[in-house]
């Protein structure tokens, strides 16, 4: 393995299962140090997945990781992320901010509270935890920033409406307006910090599948329909990948798509272990 992040610290948020954990598998392979983060620390809960096995998993490798569980939702656990990131390896030089909550439903009928935990979240957050990462990354010479997004921040056409259109049928189910929403606002955010930190040396960009991945929150949210483009969890680790170790000057405010992205590279898919390109997926 080429090792492309040795010595790396990264922190990737959502790290228990999914798109987390498996950015954080594939980056652990490329030699970066990496903090897990997630609510979930053992096995048991809701959800399949917890910060413990994906520990696991690393360090049976030889991986190096740290685990932190925290709440996204909660400015104070981002401090702690934070600080205890810094106490343990000294540094940070990239940030993935892939947690997100969603509920599907009319955006008309979302409550107070879960539009607040949406945003707090989904938004929120990830601001928060870059203005904490980004005096770490000067310090060291600059860094990447990766907000992990999704294709709902996509806006619908206008009127007149087909019944029969699938936008259509998926906003009058299980509408994805809301959670969209805090999507579409992440990627404005993102483009407009790329600019603002280009002269740090700071890469910030967003990432999200062509259209899903069977991951463990996906498939209970009622996000997911018979006709969506499924993708492997290790084609968005690749992208990841790619958007926290390119040179920041070339590739920065990105609102990238992993499939087109990866091809643009030139660039295959890989296990999550980087040993070798996985089998039977073709770009």
């Amino acid at each position: 393995m080429p090792h492309t992040l040795k010595d790396k610290v990264a922190i990737v948020t959502g790290a228990s299962r999914g798109i987390g954990a498996a950015i954080a598998e594939r980056f652990a392979a490329e030699g970066a140090k990496v903090v897990l983060v997630a609510r979930t620390g053992e096995p048991g809960g809701k959800l399949p997945g917890s910060l413990d096995e994906t520990a696991a998993r690393i360090r049976t490798t030889g991986g190096d990781c740290l685990c932190v569980q925290a709440d996204l939702a909660s400015a104070a656990d981002r401090e702690r992320i934070m600080g205890e990131t810094l106490g343990h390896y000294g540094g940070i030089d990239i940030l993935v901010n892939n947690a997100a909550w969603a509920r599907f439903g009319a955006g008309y009928a979302q409550s107070p509270e879960r539009v607040q935990l949406a945003y707090a979240v989904n938004l929120f957050a990830p601001h928060h935890l870059a203005q904490l990462a980004v005096p770490a990354m000067k310090a060291r010479g600059g860094g990447w920033i990766l907000n992990l997004s999704s294709a709902t921040s996509t806006r619908p056409g206008p009127a007149p409406y087909d019944p029969k259109d699938r936008a259509y049928r998926f906003h009058t189910t299980h509408s994805p307006t809301l959670y969209g929403s805090t999507k579409a606002a992440l990627e404005r955010l993102s483009t407009g910090m790329a600019m603002e930190l280009a002269a740090d040396h700071i890469a910030v960009n967003t990432l999200a599948p062509v259209e899903a991945v069977a991951s463990e929150g996906a498939l209970v949210s009622g996000s997911i329909d018979d006709l969506a483009h499924m993708e492997p969890v290790e084609a968005m680790a690749e992208a990841a990948l790619a958007l926290c170790s390119r040179p920041q000057a070339a590739l920065s405010g990105r609102v990238a798509l992993s499939l087109p992205l990866l091809r643009e590279l030139g660039l295959p898919v890989m296990r999550l272990d980087g040993a070798g390109p996985l089998p039977d997926f073709k770009l």
